[in-house]
């Protein structure tokens, strides 16, 4: 846990100012000044650098001689490159301006033009349109300049050059598919870098959901630890306290002997919690220090059933204790919480029952782990309303081996709590 705090402190220190770079906002500038000079153009850019392409692609045409006066070749020209400009911004419209005009003067003098301005528009398209769409455009661009071509070739102009035109089209038709190609490898390389990109954000997530949820059953544990040493040993103790106060005068040896059963359980306890702190301090579960006191302080397990009911008798509460069945070996998870659901219910009859005896049933069958603990004492339905931690911590110790939980009132009078833990496969 104070690893994460402190990265977590450190990144909203760094997101602020960082000591050798400055001021976030001076080192965001900075970052933007070292990045690669197409990273730093913005659309804008884009669209001024397409502007004076276009403009440098009409010296590379010749104005239309043939068919029509020269007023209207210059207009069939700029309308066959000029619209380049806008190809980021209306990518279709764009396409259909040039590739027209583009046919149009094909047809009337297919020596005047060069389809410069197509294939510079062609390679956007599959860029910023669906593949089944980019393909339909650049279908229909290479049928409308074949149609000029045509055109032209039925035409007297073309007499005995007819070998010239055939060549001149298919080196036009293959210019447009080598810019549509670069164009799809473009976005298929792109597409793919984004998809890497998402399958590594998911997997960040996928280890910060992990992360998040192994810290929240590490915190239960945790508090359900606490609450089962603390809750139970200082119910013990202020039972104890109360009656040695109530006999401390009538009967100083009586009293003498509840005063020295609370610091024995208060020791206990402090063994307990001095175990389970050291191993939240622990860096790693492997830690040699919390090696050490979990050798000295074993975790407590159906085993020591016979101290847990002589600390519920110097509370003044009679457990009778019945165990059936042969014990098998049993995993140290499943061990520890029948204990301490046990413990909690002896708790719960020591601070709400007001009874002086319970009945605690634990029984070994073949595959099946079960408890009951059982009391006379008045009704305690308010006890089941889910409010407090102690019946909500049992039903969650039970849930994590798949077991069966169930806490509720006796009929007439008493309180029944039951517990069955599966054993198929938990031996350890």
């Amino acid at each position: 846990m104070r690893h994460v705090l402190a990265s977590s402190t450190t990144g909203h220190v760094n997101s602020g100012y960082d000591a050798d770079r400055g001021p976030a906002r001076y080192r965001h500038a900075v970052d933007e000044h070292r990045a690669p000079l197409l990273k730093r153009l913005r659309p804008g850019h884009w669209v001024a650098i397409d502007c004076v392409a276009a403009v440098l692609m009409v010296p590379a045409n010749k104005l239309v001689s043939m068919r029509c006066p020269q007023w209207l070749g210059l207009i069939i020209l700029l309308l066959a490159v000029l619209p380049a400009a806008v190809r980021r911004i209306r990518p279709r419209t764009a396409l259909a301006l040039v590739v027209v005009a583009g046919a149009v003067a094909t047809a009337l003098d297919n020596s005047a033009y060069l389809p410069l301005a197509v294939g510079y528009v062609v390679y956007l398209i599959p860029l910023r349109t669906a593949r089944r769409e980019a393909l339909w455009l650049f279908g229909g661009s290479l049928a409308v300049l074949a149609v000029g071509f045509g055109i032209y070739a039925a035409g007297p102009a073309a007499a005995g050059h007819a070998g010239d035109i055939a060549r001149l089209a298919v080196e036009n038709g293959l210019y447009v598919l080598v810019a549509w190609l670069a164009g799809f490898a473009v976005h298929q390389q792109r597409s793919a870098a984004a998809a890497s990109e998402e399958q590594a954000a998911q997997e960040v997530r996928k280890q910060l959901a992990e992360a998040r949820r192994i810290s929240n059953e590490e915190r239960l544990q945790i508090a359900r630890e606490l609450h089962d040493v603390v809750a139970h040993t200082v119910s013990l103790i202020a039972v104890q306290a109360g009656v040695a106060n109530y006999v401390l005068k009538t009967n100083p040896d009586e009293a003498a002997r509840t005063l020295a059963s609370i610091e024995t359980t208060s020791r206990g306890a402090l063994r307990e919690m001095r175990a389970l702190l050291t191993m939240l301090r622990a860096d790693e579960p492997g830690d040699g220090t919390a090696q050490l006191v979990s050798g000295l302080v074993p975790a407590p397990g159906l085993a020591d059933l016979g101290g847990l009911a002589a600390r519920g008798a110097e509370a003044g509460l009679l457990v009778d204790l019945c165990v059936s069945g042969e014990q098998p070996v049993l995993s140290a998870g499943i061990d520890l919480a029948a204990y301490r659901v046990i413990q909690e219910a002896i708790t719960n009859v020591v601070k709400h029952a007001g009874t002086d005896k319970c009945q605690v049933t634990v029984s070994f069958q073949e595959d099946v782990l079960s408890v009951e603990i059982t009391d006379a004492g008045p009704s305690r339905a308010s006890q089941t309303s889910g409010l407090g931690h102690g019946i909500v911590g049992m039903r969650e110790r039970v849930g994590m081996y798949g077991g069966e939980f169930d806490a509720a009132p006796l009929p007439g009078r008493g309180f029944r709590v039951a517990a069955r833990f599966p054993l198929a496969g938990a031996e350890s």
